[in-house]
Formats: structure tokens, sequence, C-alpha cells
């Protein structure tokens, strides 16, 4: 039997193909006078043959060795030596130094450059949309908190105000309300930058919505500014709140104006569109698929790198406290996120802004016919409610605008308190008025707890928050719903409604 065979059936590689397939720029260098001797395809289509020329003039363009180059340090060391430069205009390059010798027993330095601008812009825009989710969940906290304490202070304003009459203290009661509702207002825009506010999206068409705007929003920017309106007869319809969308216009528009103290040229154009996987890669936070496209463009001063980063906070603003809350792009970014939509922004200094407003595309809205108003039920005093708050004041009003009305109530702070009552009740219970958030309890085991025990009994929510946290505790699109704060008013008619409606005992 004759001798193995010493031949091995691995496969032998030419090197220098090997690294011309490479999408990352290889280059060798002599660091004896920094000239290069090689490079492989990616490199040569980058820079042109620098075959003999100096690698620090050619590739990064300066006079003498560059101050970040580690080649000595790998010529001493047996490792791959790594850093990440910066270069003028935003880019970044990711060099990696390692010694190889030649075959004439000189040693050599392979230089591999990766060019990671988009990565490092990628990460920016991940820790910016993580910073931004950080503060919309801290200003919607303190939002809710400031929500449950005006609407106490509004609804005895409201019961006072109808008691009074002509009373000389109405005015100053009046001016105590409008007060309540400016600061309801103000925390419905913190509120809304951090989605937790109450919305109702439908189908709207949105070049409609804008003609609808136009003389507004000209009013609003006055006779020196010129605004221009180009809607796309094509575009479709965006599945938005249509009070929301006003705002989103509206700031986005009063933005553009404060630019422009001066005057200038406002733009708006409306079009459809499809965000590709490529988009959405190199824009986090946005999503593929079919898009409305709302564009506000503006010629005034325009913003360098590091306002933008900041410009969608709450508070943030380059006006002054005494010229803006600071509120207005914050409304904007949190609605347009509610909405599934995303927001892009490009501007320089001395070159104007670009806000592009993406809202998910939907088809034509249905027509919906119109249901006759019912008329309002008579008060029976028979019936009784159910009033489950853990605030104390807000729990407070309620029970006394519905004694007012004639309801026999019981109150509970919160669904342990409130089924030990119920349990004891004799008779009937109409309507359970319930908080969404509530101690020791959550509200979705309260209601079937109550549905266990009075299966007529009607149910009402009411909370500050909105969207996941609703349906995270069982409150669904179509249960009775009443969004804080709200004025006495508000409940009585959402109480009528549901009486009337009742199920026949």
């Amino acid at each position: 039997m004759g001798a193995p065979s010493q031949t091995t059936d691995r496969p032998r590689y030419d090197p220098q193909v090997l690294l011309n397939s490479q999408p990352v720029i290889v280059t060798v260098i002599d660091p004896s006078n920094h000239r290069i001797q090689f490079q492989n395809d990616t490199g040569l289509k980058k820079y042109g043959d620098l075959a003999g020329a100096s690698c620090h003039d050619n590739l990064i363009g300066c006079p003498s060795p560059c101050s970040f180059c580690r080649m000595p340090e790998a010529l001493t060391s047996n490792a791959v030596i790594s850093s990440e430069i910066p270069l003028p205009g935003d880019k970044f390059l990711l060099v990696h130094w390692s010694k190889a010798s030649t075959a004439d027993g000189q040693t050599h330095v392979i230089e591999t450059i990766v060019d990671i601008t988009e990565h490092k812009r990628t990460a920016a825009a991940l820790h910016q949309s993580q910073k931004m989710e950080a503060v919309g969940r801290l200003a919607g906290g303190i939002a809710h908190d400031f929500n449950n304490l005006m609407m106490v202070v509004i609804g005895h304003a409201q019961r006072l105000l109808q008691q009074l009459g002509t009373h000389p203290a109405r005015q100053e009661l009046e001016m105590i309300s409008q007060a309540g509702l400016r600061a309801a207002a103000l925390t419905k825009k913190l509120l809304t930058f951090s989605r937790r506010q109450v919305f109702e999206p439908k189908e709207l068409p949105v070049n409609q919505a804008i003609r609808e705007l136009e003389d507004i929003l000209q009013r609003l920017v006055g006779e020196q500014i010129q605004m221009v309106v180009v809607l796309h007869p094509q575009t479709g319809h965006a599945l938005v709140d249509p009070v929301q969308l006003e705002q989103v216009i509206m700031n986005l528009v009063l933005n553009a104006r404060d630019a422009m103290p001066d005057g200038g040229l406002i733009n708006i154009e409306t079009d459809n569109i499809d965000l590709d996987e490529q988009f959405s890669n190199s824009h986090p936070g946005s999503t593929p698929g079919p898009y409305v496209k709302i564009m506000v463009r503006d010629a005034g001063c325009g913003m360098d790198r590091e306002t933008l980063t900041h410009i969608f906070e709450p508070f943030f603003t380059t006006k002054g406290p005494e010229n803006s809350t600071g509120l207005g792009l914050a409304t904007v970014y949190g609605i347009v996120k509610q909405s599934q939509g995303y927001i892009d922004v490009t501007s320089a200094p001395g070159r104007g802004s670009c806000f592009t407003v993406y809202l998910p595309r939907v088809g034509q809205p249905a027509v919906e016919p119109e249901t006759p108003q019912a008329e309002k039920a008579t008060v029976a005093p028979q019936d009784t409610i159910l009033v489950v708050e853990d605030e104390e004041g807000i729990r407070s009003l309620i029970t006394t605008v519905l004694q007012d009305q004639g309801y026999q109530v019981l109150a509970a702070s919160d669904g342990i308190q409130a089924l030990q009552g119920l349990q004891m009740l004799k008779g009937q219970c109409s309507l359970v008025i319930t908080d969404v958030i509530m101690p020791r309890m959550k509200s979705s085991t309260f209601i079937e707890g109550v549905h266990a025990m009075r299966p007529e009994t009607k149910v009402l929510y009411m909370s500050g928050y909105a969207g996941d946290t609703l349906q995270a505790n069982g409150v669904q699109d179509d249960m009775p719903f009443l969004p804080k704060p709200f004025l006495p008013t508000t409940l009585i008619e959402k109480v009528r409604e549901l009486l009337q409606t009742a199920q026949p005992r």
C-alpha cells in the first residue's frame, strides 16, 4: 500500500483579491517616511491612486504626520490599535493600525479606515429619542398631578359662579376660573408632549384641514410675511385628531414667523410619501409605510446643530421666557408621536428651517349618519352613583356636584373600599364613576368585582392619562370616559347620557 498523500484540499486564496473584496479602505504604509505602498479597490475608488504619496497629506489633508496617528504605537504592539477620529463637517472615521512584515524583512503598517459618520448620527438620534421619552414621562407625571389640583380649583370656582349671581365677588371668581382654565391648557400641552393626553383620531383630509386654517394663519403671521400654500391635489387622508392637527400646523407656522422678525416667506406643502426601510434605518423612531407629508419651511435665521438637539424639549426656547413658554414644538413632537407619525427638521444658521411631519396615510373616511340629540333625562332621585377617586379634593367635588343634581352618592378612595360599600348597599347602584389609576386595587379588577355583584351597573371611567396607559388598565376606546380636568357641567351631561341609556330594571 502506498504512503498517504500529503496534499490538502484546503482552497488557496490570493491575498490581494481578499483585500479588494472588503468594503473598508485598506492601505499599507511605510512608517519610515509615511508613504503609501498599497491600496485596495475601496481606497482607490475613494482617493485615487496614491502609491508613493504621503498618507497624511493625501488621506487626511495634513502637511505633517497627523496628531491622532498611532502608527508608532502599532509598531511596538502585537495587537490592533484603534481610534475614532473626528473630522471637519461632523464626519467620523474609525481607524485601525497593525504591523505586518514584508518579504524583505521590513515592517510596514496596515491602516484600515471605516467611515462611521452615519453610525454616529444614528446613535446620537437614538440617544436623543430616548432622552425625549424620559423627559416626556417626567413632564407627563408632573402635569397629571397638577391637572388634578386644577380640576378642584376650576370645579369649585364654576359651582360658586353658578350660585353667586351678581355678587360683588363674582368678577374675582371669574378671574380664578379663567386662570385655572389657562393652567389646565398649559398642562394639556405637557401631557400631549408625553403622549398621555386623550385624543380622538379620525380619518381627516389634510388638504381640507389646512385650507380651513389659511385665513387664521395669515392673520397670525402678519402682513410682513408672505405665506405660500402648495397642496398636492392627490394628498391622502391622515389618521389624526383634528384639533391636534390644527395645533401642529399653527405651532409650526408660529415658530416660522418668530424666526423672521423682519418678514420673509413661509412655505406650506403637502404630498403623499412612502417611507422605506432605508429611511427608517437612518431616522430612528420612524416606521416604513404610507404617509401624508406636511412641510413647513421658512427663510429665517436658522438653527445650529446644538439648538437642533434641544428644540423638541419642553420649556426649551431661544426667544426668552417673556416671549415663549417653550412648549410649542414640544407639543408638536408629542402629537406627532401619539399619532404614530414622525417629525424631521433640517436647518443651518442663516439658511432657514424646514419641518416635515409624516402622518400615517389611510383610506377615504366613511360618511357617518348624524345621530339625533337625545333629550335630557329628568333627574331621578332614586339613582345611586358610586364615586371612586383617591384624590380627596376631586372626590369631594364630584360628590357635591352630583348631590346638587339630586343623586344619591357613595364615595370611596379605592377599589377595596368601594366594593365593601357596594356590598353593604341596599338597593341598586345605577352608575360607578371611577378613576383609572388607583392605589391598592387595579381599576380593571375593581370593575370585575362590581359586575359580579351588580351586572346592571353602568361604568364611567375618568383619568388624565390616555392611550397605552388606559388600555393597560382595561379601558377600551368604546368605553364611557371623561378626560381630566373636566367641568361640572361636562360631568352632569355625561352622567345623564349614561343613565338615560341604562338597561330597564
